[in-house]
């Protein structure tokens, strides 16, 4: 079976440039549950809901720590993962630096990323595209903006004479030790129903399926077409509803390296596509393979 992981990081997407000092091997936190159990264990609510904020913090910081080529590589080989797309986030990391790295390596694609606020995004980002970039990557927490920014309309605005496609983060997360309820809730689904309403032409992807928040995905799923999701950080029980709402074409595989192992979402993927070969294909493989030519014509 043949795989392309539509989403996978490397260097430190956080604070930005190289890991100081890398990981050779992933540090376990108590956090490490949440993978382990297929992401079905996390987010604990009311009077625990700072212990939550903190151990996802731990737990992503030390993740991050293991982001390496090197170690993406030797995962990619252990878990037999054909192509990874790498995704930078603009300003810590961008599409020139993923390139530089992944140049010669036919295993490794990059997506191109800027800023909404770079007065020079649409250079940067044309630029980008056109030494290789294959889609585009945004993340408004980290980003620190909201879904609903103008810079986000005029970057998708950019891309509509040549339309590639575009992942965004979605779903709360708590990224740094300080409470930043605003700026994590930027990934809140629901906030991007604006934005993929006025592009209609280009194929816009959500992330991790929203995380806690995929019934709000679901719902978005069902009313766009040109709305895909990838797998990333999602337990099979929301993944198997994804099928209802979104169909076993706009469904991709992603793993989220380094914050989960390759390993787990392909379990999850191959519970999922049981009994059904032709739509193992399409997950693991078809449906990104569609989305990357896109770059080509």
């Amino acid at each position: 079976m043949k795989i392309i992981d539509f989403h996978t990081h490397i260097d430190d997407i956080l604070y930005g440039g190289e890991i100081v000092e890398p990981y050779s091997e992933m540090v376990w936190t108590p956090a490490d549950i949440f993978e382990a159990s297929g992401y079905r264990v996390g987010g604990l609510g009311g009077p625990f809901e700072k212990l939550t904020h903190h151990l996802e913090v731990i737990f992503i910081h030390h993740r991050i720590q293991f982001g390496t080529l090197e170690n993406l590589l030797k995962f990619m080989d252990q878990y037999q993962v054909e192509v990874s797309v790498l995704l930078p986030i603009a300003p810590l990391t961008d599409g020139f630096q993923y390139l530089e790295k992944a140049k010669g390596n036919s295993r490794l694609l990059c997506f191109a990323s800027v800023h909404p606020e770079d007065a020079e995004k649409e250079k940067k980002l044309k630029d980008q595209l056109a030494l290789g970039c294959k889609g585009v990557k945004l993340h408004p927490p980290l980003q620190n903006c909201s879904p609903d920014h103008p810079g986000y309309f005029e970057i998708l605005e950019i891309l509509k004479p040549k339309p590639v496609p575009v992942i965004f983060h979605t779903g709360i997360v708590h990224y740094y030790p300080a409470y930043q309820p605003i700026r994590y809730g930027y990934g809140e689904p629901k906030k991007f129903e604006k934005l993929i309403q006025a592009f209609p032409e280009i194929p816009i992807v959500m992330a991790h399926l929203g995380m806690r928040q995929a019934e709000q995905v679901l719902e978005l799923g069902r009313k766009y077409h040109h709305l895909y999701v990838d797998g990333s950080n999602q337990r099979l029980k929301v993944l198997k509803q994804a099928v209802d709402a979104f169909g076993k074409d706009r469904l991709i595989f992603g793993s989220d390296f380094p914050a989960s192992r390759q390993g787990t979402p392909i379990k999850i993927g191959l519970k999922l596509t049981k009994n059904d070969p032709e739509f193992q294909e399409k997950y693991f493989r078809k449906n990104a393979q569609s989305l990357l030519e896109m770059a080509g014509k």
